[in-house]
C-alpha cells in the first residue's frame, strides 16, 4: 500500500495565505486506501481555477476511477468494465482534444491582437506531487492542467478588450466543465456499477456447477451507463 497522507498536497507555511485557504477546503479523497503502485508526477497550478479543479476533482475522481477499473470487476463481467473503460478514455481523449484546440485558437488570438506577454498572477502557483494510479487518472491531470494554461491567455485578451468580461466568464465556465463533466460521469458510472454489484448472487453454493466455474458466466451486460458517458 502507498504510505501517504489522505491528501498529498499539504497546508504549510511555505505557501501563501491564499494558497493555504484553497487547501484547507480541498474535498477530502482517501487515496491512501488505493493499494496500487502509482506514478509521482511533478504539478505547477498557476489559475485559481486550475488549482480549485484539482483539489475538489482529482482525488475524488481518482477513487472513482479506481472503483471502476478494480473493484467492479469482483462482481461485474470483465467485458463489461472493459467496455466502460474504453469509453471513458475515449471520452477524456475528446475533451483532451478540444482543450489543445482551445489552446491553439486562443494562442492565435492573442498573436493577432499583438500581446506578446500574458497576464499573471500574484499569487505564486500551487507546487507539489501528484499520485497517477491509471491511465484515466493520467489523461484527468491533463486536462485540469490545460485549463490551467488557458486561463491567464483569456484573463489576458479580456484585459486588452479582444473580448468582454461576459464571454471570458462563458468561456472559462465552459473550459472548466470539461473537468466538472469528468468528475460527474466517474462519480455516476461508479454509482452505477456498485447497484450491478450488488445484485449479483454471492452465494457460489446457488449458482450451478458450471456457473461457479465461470464466475462472470451468468452476469447480464450492463445497462444504462453508456448514456452517462459524452464526449
Amino acid at each position: 500500500m502507498n504510505s501517504h497522507a489522505d491528501t498529498p498536497v499539504l497546508v504549510s507555511a511555505e505557501h501563501s495565505a491564499t494558497n493555504r485557504k484553497l487547501l484547507a477546503r480541498q474535498a477530502a479523497a482517501k487515496t491512501d486506501r488505493i493499494e496500487s503502485a502509482s506514478r509521482k508526477v511533478s504539478v505547477t497550478l498557476s489559475s485559481p481555477e486550475g488549482k480549485r479543479l484539482y483539489l475538489r476533482c482529482f482525488e475524488i475522481t481518482q477513487i472513482n476511477f479506481h472503483y471502476i477499473t478494480v473493484f467492479a470487476r469482483m462482481k461485474v463481467a470483465d467485458a463489461e468494465v472493459g467496455r466502460i473503460e474504453q469509453e471513458l478514455r475515449t471520452m477524456l481523449d475528446s475533451r483532451l482534444a478540444r482543450l489543445n484546440q482551445a489552446l491553439v485558437d486562443t494562442e492565435a488570438k492573442c498573436t493577432a491582437h499583438g500581446i506578446s506577454a500574458l497576464a499573471t498572477y500574484d499569487v505564486e502557483p500551487l507546487r507539489f506531487e501528484a499520485k497517477v494510479f491509471s491511465m484515466l487518472d493520467r489523461r484527468l491531470l491533463e486536462l485540469i492542467e490545460k485549463v490551467d494554461q488557458l486561463m491567464p491567455m483569456l484573463e489576458t485578451l479580456c484585459i486588452d478588450e479582444a473580448v468582454t468580461p461576459s464571454q471570458l466568464l462563458v468561456e472559462k465556465s465552459r473550459i472548466k466543465k470539461t473537468v466538472r463533466g469528468t468528475t460527474k460521469v466517474a462519480r455516476m458510472i461508479r454509482a452505477s456499477l456498485e447497484r450491478r454489484a450488488n445484485t449479483v448472487l454471492t452465494p457460489s453454493a446457488q449458482l450451478p456447477a458450471a456457473a461457479a466455474d465461470t464466475p462472470h458466466a451468468s452476469r447480464a451486460p450492463l445497462a444504462g451507463t453508456g448514456n452517462l458517458i459524452e464526449s
